[in-house]
């Protein structure tokens, strides 16, 4: 049984990236979530941001640089890009492949655009496009049993500002990128998180359980961070 995270929503970046390796290393049982970071630039955690980021622009504009749990490459993110996460046991999924988990654990956007009617094209090693560009990335880390795999979903994030901060020589290697709202105008980021939400079950039948963190919801993030 997946069960849904229960949390007061935040933005703030450092907070969610917490909670994110938090619920990876101090949670049990297959647990996922839909959240949203305000401005910043996340790095895989093997990455240097001198490599991957002009740092005297984000400083400029005062956005942050941070390092996730996962390996992966650089994304800038806004309230315009979601996120999506699973925490699992790992002898719950049907392959030990990390290539075909990256895949596999990205129903939750696949079945979106499905829903959508938007044809999409897996581009290995963990990239969905649409109209030939990069919509969604994912990435994983692996610890003492348990999976951590997240993604992003590019809805109505500024590409400019994306284009200013990322480096196109850097490892993470930019890829060519696309909205979801060019492709449906007028689709709301708020609508496409429910959608995202929603589909998170598909795989696993029924509907999940809701898991509270910490009891009550607070801004200072669930009681074991």
């Amino acid at each position: 049984m997946l069960r849904l995270i229960e949390e007061e929503k935040v933005f703030d970046p450092a907070l969610n990236l917490a909670r994110d390796a938090a619920y990876w290393r101090e949670t049990k049982g297959n647990l996922a979530r839909v959240w949203r970071n305000d401005r910043s630039v996340v790095l895989g955690r093997f990455l240097k941001p001198e490599d991957e980021v002009h740092l005297h622009k984000a400083e400029e504009m005062g956005i942050p640089v941070l390092k996730r749990a996962s390996g992966g490459g650089a994304v800038y993110q806004d309230l315009g890009n979601l996120n999506y996460s699973f925490y699992l046991d790992s002898g719950d999924l049907s392959t030990s492949s990390i290539g075909d988990s990256l895949k596999a654990l990205s129903y939750p956007v696949t079945a979106l655009l499905d829903s959508l009617g938007l044809p999409w094209e897996w581009v290995p090693p963990n990239n969905v496009y649409v109209e030939g560009r990069k919509i969604s990335g994912s990435a994983q880390a692996r610890r003492r049993g348990r999976i951590l795999h997240h993604g992003t979903l590019l809805v109505d994030c500024d590409l400019e500002t994306m284009r200013a901060l990322l480096k196109p020589g850097g490892r993470s290697r930019m890829a060519p990128v696309i909205n979801l709202a060019e492709v449906v105008p007028g689709i709301e980021v708020e609508r496409v998180e429910r959608m995202l939400t929603q589909a998170l079950p598909q795989e696993t039948g029924g509907q999940p359980s809701i898991f509270h963190i910490g009891g009550q919801a607070s801004t200072s993030g669930p009681s074991f961070l």
